[in-house]
């Protein structure tokens, strides 16, 4: 690797994926707090776009979808990437063992947890203390995506299962719960 920051390229990968508003991005920066952080897990990765992005910056980023498919195609497009890895699993049983990530995420995917409550406690299982659960999804009313309310019931929901903080952002048509591990 270069003596080159690789935030620059972190932030264009980010920045592609949820567009182009300068404030959201800055608020999407903020939350994840890459920068402090060694290893990240996107739940749901899909083809893996977020994961690859990451890698830039962390020392490990690591993506879990049930999509066998997904993660094929995740795998295929990081080819030149060698501090990622996709594992086929869903939210509610990841193969890893506790303590292993600083930060967790799942972008416009949560809806898809067909046990939140089991995904919520086996995010919190793999987090190291300290590091950070994020959920973020398009603001809506619709069932693809969470309302302001919705996104409060699930900062109560992370606080209920064991996280120490739990926070809601909005980031343009994004929100953003944020869980702090104990």
């Amino acid at each position: 690797m270069s003596d080159e920051s690789p935030w620059p390229k972190f932030k264009s990968e980010v920045y592609s994926f949820f567009g182009r508003n300068p404030r959201s991005n800055r608020q999407i920066d903020a939350a994840a707090d890459l920068h402090k952080a060694q290893s990240v897990l996107d739940i749901g990765c899909g083809p893996g776009a977020a994961v690859r992005a990451a890698a830039y910056v962390v020392k490990e980023a690591t993506g879990v979808d049930r999509s066998e498919a997904m993660i094929d195609i995740a795998r295929r497009r990081s080819k030149s990437h060698n501090n990622v890895s996709f594992v086929v699993a869903g939210a509610e049983e990841l193969p890893f063992p506790d303590g292993s990530f600083d930060r967790i995420w799942t972008i416009h995917a949560f809806h898809h947890w067909e046990d939140p409550a089991g995904g919520i406690a086996e995010s919190l299982r793999v987090l190291r203390p300290g590091g950070r659960f994020l959920v973020i999804e398009s603001e809506t009313k619709g069932k693809h995506g969470l309302s302001r309310s919705g996104a409060e019931t699930l900062a109560g929901r992370l606080r209920a299962a064991g996280f120490a903080e739990a926070t809601v952002s909005k980031q343009y048509k994004q929100l953003i719960v944020t869980g702090i591990a104990p």
